[in-house]
């Protein structure tokens, strides 16, 4: 991946304790970058963990009376994650310290979703 799709999400996120990946439908990432606690560029396991997740996500509203689905939140013990569509099948997952509110996590997922279909013109 070079440089440009890996900081595809630098100015949503500046600098702190957020991270932001566009994945396509498969998992494979496409923009952005996920690093562990030891600064190791794990996005491509995290994708491969989420490939299939958007139409899963999907297939599951469909047997719901509730509408199409919009986002995925969750507080886990090393990250706040937050889960959401773009276009197509993709997906933008935006994760956070644990520390950081879901409420702040979830504007970021907003804020990256908007990112990302914009990178995704920018690059067409």
């Amino acid at each position: 991946m070079d440089e440009r799709a890996r900081d595809a999400f630098a100015d949503v996120i500046g600098e702190g304790d957020q991270t932001v990946l566009l994945l396509d439908g498969a998992g494979r990432v496409i923009a952005g970058i996920y690093l562990d606690s030891l600064a190791r560029d794990v996005s491509a396991e995290i994708g491969s963990a989420l490939g299939g997740l958007g139409a899963e996500a999907g297939r599951a509203m469909r047997h719901l009376p509730l509408g199409s689905w919009h986002a995925i939140s969750c507080e886990c013990e090393d990250a706040n994650l937050a889960i959401g569509p773009t276009a197509g099948e993709e997906i933008v997952l935006v994760a956070a310290a644990p520390a950081v509110p879901m409420g702040f996590v979830r504007r970021l997922l907003d804020r990256a979703g908007e990112r990302a279909l914009r990178w995704r013109e920018e690059v067409a």
